[in-house]
Parts: C-alpha cells; structure tokens; sequence
C-alpha cells in the first residue's frame, strides 16, 4: 500500500521524525494552495501545463 495524506509546512520537520522512526520513506509531491484545480509543475517550479479534467480525484464517497 501506499498512503497519500497532507500535512501543514510547519510540520515538515515532525513528519520527517516521524519517518525516520518508521523506517519508512516520505516523499513530498506537491502542495495545496488557494488557487482552483490541479498544476503540473516542473523540478524548477515552473508550471509546466494545465492537467485535463480526466485527471481527477477518486471520490471515496459516490
């Protein structure tokens, strides 16, 4: 299995304590920001295109 889950930036240091401890490894892929829908960005932080709507969360819930 593998986990998704969010956690506030000042937990990063938390997260990764907790990680180590775990013996497991913790991979940031991206952030949750204010602005609407989903963005591809680059290694170099540059928004590399918009994501087509098909690219969408599952909904655990329908």
């Amino acid at each position: 299995y593998e986990l998704l889950f969010t956690a506030p930036a000042s937990a990063r240091e938390a997260v990764q304590a907790a990680s180590r401890q775990a013996h497991t490894t913790v991979t940031r892929i991206g952030r949750i920001d204010h602005e609407p829908g989903m963005r591809l960005i680059d290694d170099h932080g540059n928004r590399a295109h918009a994501l087509p709507s098909r690219f969408s969360s599952f909904d655990h819930f329908a």
